[in-house]
């Protein structure tokens, strides 16, 4: 069975690579459009390399199911200024509530063991951080441990990856 601890190793190790080597993103980026199904399935991919562990997509409306490990998924966008990036209003307080959203629905589903959220928030460039901290703080207050890698996809465009245990 794959722990929390064994679920980021792997998202460090096998899934951030994916990330900032796919070259299709950077028009995901570029546009701050989302990709959660492409993340869903890759990261499919990279837990297929846990022996004995049942992986089960959208089961039961929860983007993956790993033995008894719940994890929803989100990537949610930016309006900071970023370049090699279009201007673009994005509502991150909207994005925020769909993660709290998501977070109150694994805390009150009784199915399941172990339960977390991961999401990429994009574009986060180094001089939004002090305007970021408001929104994660959010977040963090919500999930009993919380796990975070900075990464750069294909066109240098920064992002974060968060991995919360509920």
């Amino acid at each position: 069975m794959a722990g929390f601890d064994e679920i980021w190793d792997m998202v460090c190790k096998d899934f951030i690579p994916k990330l900032e080597e796919n070259k299709g993103l950077e028009f995901f980026v570029k546009n701050r459009a989302k990709f959660e199904g492409w993340m869903k399935v890759e990261l499919c991919t990279s837990f297929s390399n846990f022996a004995h562990s049942e992986i089960t997509p959208e089961k039961n409306w929860i983007d993956i199911v790993i033995d008894d490990f719940a994890i929803e998924l989100k990537t949610p966008n930016t309006n900071y200024p970023t370049e090699n990036v279009i201007p673009k209003t994005r509502p991150i307080t909207d994005n925020m509530k769909s993660i709290l959203k998501d977070i109150k629905g694994l805390n009150n589903n009784s199915d399941y063991t172990n339960k977390a959220v991961m999401f990429i928030v994009f574009p986060l460039p180094k001089s939004s951080n002090k305007l970021w901290q408001k929104h994660i703080s959010k977040i963090e207050s919500k999930v009993k441990r919380i796990e975070q890698k900075e990464f750069h996809f294909v066109n240098g465009v920064r992002g974060v990856i968060y991995f919360g245990k509920i």
